[in-house]
């Protein structure tokens, strides 16, 4: 069974059709605005996904989306990065387009979906993942599912309010945790503190410098938060920001077990800093809908 995985990103589209053993066979990256071009966004994203699966016998597609959805997960609600994802009922809609179910989710959740699978993480339990990339993504699961909450709206860790401060969030908030410990923070760090130096090279070249150890520290009181509220068994740490050249993973870590509870859960912490593959919410997402598939078809 070939299902098609799609991460909706604010730069980039990604789609994939990703076999039962999780080998992708075909995949493109695409710039997510040469997908999306006409303002209508639901045929824009259907029309790409007809031509990429032209050639290709396939039996679901699953949606990754960096928003809020519906508790139902079949509607956009919100994406505090992508302003045209707004209250977009897609599940419906491509469900019709396409002739196959067409499952949404949150991008994140498919990362952890494909990490708890990639580094044998069993389903009991509380696992979660915390990723900064352009914010701060969160995925929570319990027992095998993941939590959406009573509105759908559950995991947003990047959206706790930070007291002092008065940064503008994506969101529409002030404030927002995600908005002086993600990567659009980051990029303003640069553009204020270093503007001759490329993004990339922040850390390689400024990386004693206070105001990064700071914005460190902040991505450290993103995963103490969610530690000291949730005491998981796992923690999975990742995302784009802690990819970057000589990003200081070990001072991180050290602000981590500063920031936590002691002497629980801090003496019990379990973290896993993850890999950023390209494809991680592409595979990530097959995985979630066929495990969705299969309990559906159970009850």
């Amino acid at each position: 069974m070939t299902i098609i995985g799609v991460d909706i990103g604010g730069t980039n589209f990604r789609a994939g059709a990703v076999t039962e053993d999780g080998t992708i066979i075909k995949f493109e990256k695409t710039p997510t605005k040469s997908v999306v071009r006409s303002g209508d966004v639901l045929s824009d994203i259907a029309a790409y996904l007809k031509a990429f699966a032209e050639d290709l016998d396939y039996s679901a597609v699953a949606i990754g989306f960096p928003a809020t959805l519906d508790p139902e997960r079949k509607k956009v609600i919100q994406a505090p990065n992508i302003p045209f994802m707004e209250n977009l009922p897609v599940c419906d809609y491509l469900n019709a387009e396409l002739g196959v179910p067409v499952l949404a989710e949150r991008d994140v959740t498919y990362a952890l979906c494909y990490d708890m699978n990639k580094y044998h993480i069993p389903e009991e339990g509380l696992s979660c993942g915390i990723y900064f990339g352009t914010g701060i993504g969160n995925a929570i699961s319990i027992d095998g599912r993941f939590h959406a909450g009573r509105c759908g709206a559950a995991g947003e860790l990047g959206h706790i309010p930070v007291l002092g401060s008065s940064v503008m969030c994506g969101c529409g908030n002030i404030g927002c945790l995600e908005a002086v410990a993600g990567g659009k923070a980051l990029v303003r760090i640069q553009q204020e503190y270093f503007p001759d130096t490329q993004i990339g090279a922040l850390f390689t070249e400024h990386g004693d410098e206070k105001v990064l150890l700071d914005f460190i520290d902040g991505m450290a009181v993103a995963v103490a938060t969610e530690v000291n509220i949730l005491d998981p068994d796992h923690v999975l740490v990742g995302g784009g920001v802690m990819k970057m050249p000589d990003f200081p993973k070990e001072y991180l870590h050290e602000c981590i077990l500063k920031r936590v509870r002691k002497p629980l859960p801090a003496n019990e912490l379990n973290i896993i800093y993850t890999d950023d593959e390209k494809d991680k919410s592409v595979i990530g997402g097959a995985v979630y809908a066929r495990r969705s598939l299969c309990m559906a078809s159970e009850l």
